[in-house]
């Protein structure tokens, strides 16, 4: 048999068997080139066990691409689709999953599509860099949603009017979850609104999770952890600094923070940081730069301007000592 014929075989055996569990709640994941596929497995094994649990269809989900072919995800795998998304029902819901080429190529059939079924009464969420897709369709003006980490500083700058959240995940009319297994607690989330939260925590036992994590965690582990230590002092801080890259924090201003002299708080990042901290405060503020160059289309200028510096000669010189080229020359050799 042939590739694509056993591709044809394949397909035609996995789609009766998701459309014989038409009832309960469903959802259609809309699978984009190069999305992740941690999310969707993670999404999809928390209603496979509700099913199991409560021994009946309580959910249903269908796999879709935009043409009904298969799509190729991040890692290389090809993934079958149930064929080609098809206009849901009021109540049901939408989950896009995508790739990186939804943030600087947002496809108009796609927002289209988004548009018209949330006017429709869809539930529509975004998983991933799914959350791109809502946002240029106009779908997150005034909604809070989840980025991750590493694209919020961008995802900002290009759609300031979405309310933009850090937390692990967002329960809301736009669910939203940022990727990896988060989207498995989401999911575990939307099961306990309906069947309570026992059997949200078997499902998680199940999948040898520790417990269910609630929307207000954060994404990323710890200031304490990330950079092992523990001292509150110097936590409240780096904290601090964090919320306050646009417009920096005076040397005097950071020991005010840190209730001590500024020989002290030097000395305090010397032991645990073995810098100082105007260098270390320097450093994220470079990082984010980097970030907005590589995902944005904010100018130079206007990079700096975020990233607290008020010339954009300054930034342009400190920027080339830290990676070795300029800012413009960076965003050329990225493009």
């Amino acid at each position: 048999m042939s590739h694509q014929s056993q591709i044809r075989a394949l397909h035609k055996v996995s789609l009766p068997a998701r459309e014989e569990a038409a009832t309960g709640q469903r959802f259609t994941f809309l699978l984009i080139d190069g999305f992740a596929h941690l999310p969707l497995a993670s999404a999809l094994e928390p209603m496979r066990l509700a099913n199991q649990l409560l021994g009946n269809r309580a959910y249903s989900w269908r796999i879709a691409s935009l043409t009904g072919a298969p799509v190729v995800c991040s890692s290389g795998l090809t993934m079958m689709t149930d064929g080609p998304y098809s206009p849901l029902g009021r109540g049901d819901t939408l989950v896009v999953i995508g790739g990186s080429s939804l943030r600087r190529n947002p496809d108009p059939r796609l927002s289209h599509l988004l548009r018209r079924e949330a006017a429709h009464g869809v539930r529509i969420g975004g998983f991933c860099m799914g959350v791109y897709a809502l946002a240029h369709a106009g779908l997150l003006d005034d909604e809070e949603c989840a980025v991750h980490w590493a694209d919020i500083d961008g995802f900002g700058e290009e759609f300031p009017k979405a309310r933009l959240s850090r937390n692990a995940f967002v329960m809301s009319r736009r669910p939203t979850a940022p990727g990896g297994a988060v989207a498995a607690d989401l999911m575990m989330h939307l099961i306990a609104d309906t069947h309570g939260a026992e059997l949200a925590t078997r499902i998680a036992d199940l999948m040898v999770c520790n417990g269910v994590r609630s929307p207000k965690s954060q994404q990323k582990v710890s200031v304490q952890s990330r950079y092992g230590m523990r001292n509150p002092r110097l936590v409240k801080v780096l904290k601090c600094m964090e919320a306050n890259l646009e417009t920096p924090l005076t040397a005097q201003e950071i020991a005010d923070i840190a209730a001590m002299s500024i020989r002290q708080t030097e000395r305090l990042f010397a032991r645990y940081l073995n810098t100082t901290p105007m260098n270390f405060y320097a450093n994220m503020r470079l990082e984010k730069a980097h970030t907005l160059l590589s995902q944005t289309e904010l100018s130079v200028t206007e990079v700096a301007v975020a990233c607290g510096y008020k010339s954009t000669s300054h930034f342009t010189k400190s920027f080339r000592l830290a990676y070795g080229v300029t800012p413009k020359r960076m965003r050329a050799v990225g493009n």
